[in-house]
């Protein structure tokens, strides 16, 4: 394709997408704010540009891949060098999950600055979809948030990174859903920590419970396709952190709050979550929670190596 693409963020989710975008596109230029990342971004066959400024200027769209909303408001600062830079017209499609509060303002100083803005925080439902396997595999699915005119002219690139690209409302809707998404998967998470660290304390093996539960009451989409894997393979590389599980569950909980609305279990979530932090663990998968789970109550964590574990 002959558009002009440019990335902004190549974090560990943000890697996938840039190869992707180079295999689909011939013209793909990349900014970081970390320098060191310029090799690897040359090596995938992108440019790499030092300032916001220079990436931007000619593209005809630019995906941002960002970790928090702090490094989104920078993006977005007022006369900053992404809406003074980028031309009229460019299309910017914001991967990066946000509060709701900063994709209205994200897409109102856009507006003014007559660029399109799509908020589309991603996720993924079906096997094989979800975190980074989502992202290698171009099967995500997209939560936007934005007018019916910016939504269309953001699908070439939502096509070429995922298969499921939902219009959910205004700019502020797509973060409002994809938080509470996170909210559901992040405390099932909890949920089937603690229940393998019980059926291990109680002697059952970890086969004889995923085999278990994939005929009964627990199964979900979670457990058959994230969780299993992990667990069985005792492989907790993110996926998705503890670190950005926590970000979510922080963010949901000041969605909460401006809404007066009572979320007990996601401040238990919270607090379990700054658990694995505290010891260290969160730059691993948010799955590594089973582990801590054994260890609250003096369980053997499980090995990879066990009878029947694998």
């Amino acid at each position: 394709m002959s558009h002009l693409i440019t990335q902004i963020g190549v974090g560990s989710i943000g890697r996938i997408y840039l190869a992707n975008l180079v295999t689909a596109f011939n013209n793909v230029h990349v900014h970081d704010t970390d320098s060191t990342k310029r090799s690897e971004v040359e090596s995938l066959g992108a440019a790499f540009h030092d300032d916001v400024a220079s990436a931007v200027a000619d593209a005809d769209f630019i995906l941002l891949a960002l970790p928090d909303p702090v490094a989104s408001k920078s993006i977005f600062a007022q006369s900053g060098p992404l809406l003074t830079s980028a031309k009229p017209g460019a299309v910017v499609l914001d991967l990066s999950t946000i509060d709701p509060a900063t994709a209205r303002q994200n897409y109102q100083a856009s507006h003014d600055a007559s660029l399109h803005y799509v908020e589309a925080p991603v996720s993924g439902g079906e096997p094989m979809s979800a975190g980074v396997d989502g992202a290698k595999n171009g099967n995500v699915t997209f939560m936007a948030g934005s007018d019916e005119v910016s939504f269309e002219k953001a699908l070439p690139l939502m096509n070429v990174l995922g298969q499921h690209p939902l219009l959910l409302g205004p700019a502020g809707t797509g973060s409002i859903v994809k938080l509470i998404s996170n909210y559901i998967s992040g405390l099932h998470n909890l949920v089937a920590a603690e229940a393998f660290a019980l059926g291990k304390a109680a002697g059952i093996d970890l086969e004889t419970m995923l085999t278990t539960f994939t005929h009964t009451d627990a199964n979900s989409y979670w457990l058959e396709n994230y969780f299993a894997p992990r667990v069985r393979a005792q492989s907790y590389a993110p996926g998705f952190s503890v670190d950005l599980q926590h970000k979510d569950l922080r963010l949901c909980e000041y969605l909460a709050r401006d809404l007066k609305v009572s979320m007990p279990l996601n401040n238990l979530g919270l607090s379990i979550y700054r658990m694995l932090q505290a010891q260290g663990r969160g730059g691993n998968d948010l799955v590594d929670a089973v582990n801590l789970a054994c260890e609250l109550s003096a369980i053997e964590p499980y090995t990879a190596g066990e009878p029947n574990a694998l």
